[in-house]
């Protein structure tokens, strides 16, 4: 057997290898999503019932930056009206929108839920959209704990009381791990494996391991700990403005975990779309965790087509049958993982899972090409080689 031959063969091993050991953390992952409960995976310290219970109901401001106050009649906004939480409120941002019809679409039910407040905000050159849509309502949230939603993000109240009860002393960011739900159509499909078992494989793999990393469809941290940091200017003009959160509190020693999963509704999903919005996080991985970026062609089902063409004639095979050996194990581990976490299957699955493998390397050269990235419909330009 020729080196090429045992080196093609480690590969494919290690590939697969990820893949498993991936699923399986991800399945044994600690905390439980449905209850909305942390727990010891996420490395925190074991706490009376009484003490999180106390954390958890801390007066806390949510922080929902919007394109348009029209957003706030959205179901994952509107869902918000439902929850009661002590001293709670919720800001809508959007840039330059009079507070007018959508502002009033959005109904508190009785005086029980979340006192709710629009707040317009002004341009900032050189600002990262998000950031710029977020400085007005933080400076004029009422609470020290701040949670920021992103619009399509359906926040419920285990989720939330989860959250504030892992923010414990040496945790700067609570973060949520997206979770896509009811999709529909080939193109909806390929984006849940895209976000479920894919993305919220790896990430719940990494907290079942005791990390976490700044992922921005819900986050939860105090407002005097982003201050002494150096604020929102301090990452002003990051481009994944999430992970730069959670690197800015890091330079404190604060670390970042995971503590619940949160639902995103996909609905109906344009092929266009789908590619802007994760060729956009691509571009983020790229300069904010570029070791990851550059082993992520190394790793995945074409990486292993690869390695066992590269294997096969030491094993007696054809390119052909190595080749056909190899492809059903994505679908098959991946279907397994969605059916343990209650992810949504369909018959279009196992195709949105090989569709889904066959886009990522293009995906990952257009990323890695890329001078510029395209935020909230404004083109941003990337310094080459360096993080913003």
């Amino acid at each position: 057997m020729s080196i090429a031959a045992v080196l093609f063969g480690l590969w494919w091993l290690a590939s697969v290898a990820l893949l498993l050991g991936s699923a399986v953390l991800a399945m044994q992952c600690r905390f439980s999503p449905e209850r909305g409960r942390p727990g010891q995976g996420i490395g925190l310290p074991a706490e009376r019932d009484g003490d999180v219970a106390a954390a958890a109901d801390m007066p806390i401001s949510i922080l929902v930056p919007l394109r348009s106050f029209q957003e706030t009649g959205h179901p994952a906004n509107a869902a918000l009206a439902v929850l009661d939480h002590p001293a709670g409120e919720i800001l809508f941002s959007a840039r330059c929108d009079p507070v007018g019809d959508g502002a009033a679409s959005w109904r508190e039910p009785g005086g029980v839920g979340l006192r709710a407040r629009c707040v317009p905000t002004a341009p900032r050159p050189g600002w990262n959209p998000k950031l710029a849509n977020l400085a007005e309502p933080l400076e004029a949230a009422a609470n020290d704990l701040i949670l920021v939603k992103d619009a399509a993000t359906l926040l419920s109240q285990e989720t939330l009381r989860a959250m504030a009860a892992a923010l414990r002393p040496g945790i700067g960011l609570v973060c949520a791990v997206p979770v896509a739900r009811r999709p529909r159509g080939l193109a909806a499909h390929v984006e849940a494996a895209l976000i479920n078992t894919y993305g919220a494989r790896m990430l719940l793999a990494l907290s079942a391991l005791g990390g976490g990393a700044g992922i921005g469809a819900a986050m939860l941290f105090r407002r005097s700990d982003l201050q002494a940091a150096g604020g929102l200017a301090a990452i002003a003009s990051a481009v994944a403005d999430d992970h730069a959160l959670a690197g800015l509190l890091a330079g404190r020693g604060l670390r970042t975990v995971f503590a619940a999963t949160v639902d995103q509704d996909l609905g109906v999903r344009e092929p266009s779309a789908i590619w802007r919005r994760h060729l956009r996080w691509a571009i983020c991985r790229r300069l904010e965790e570029p070791v990851a970026f550059a082993a992520e062609p190394l790793t995945g089902l074409a990486a292993a087509c690869v390695a066992a063409s590269g294997a096969a004639p030491a094993l007696g095979m054809s390119f052909a049958w190595a080749i056909l050996a190899t492809m059903p194990l994505w679908p098959a581990v991946e279907i397994l993982l969605a059916a343990c976490r209650g992810w949504p299957l369909a018959w279009a699955t196992p195709l949105a899972i090989l569709l889904r493998e066959a886009v990522m390397p293009a995906l990952w050269l257009r990323a890695l090409a890329a001078r510029r990235i395209v935020w909230g419909g404004r083109a941003m330009p990337l310094s080459a080689g360096r993080r913003p």
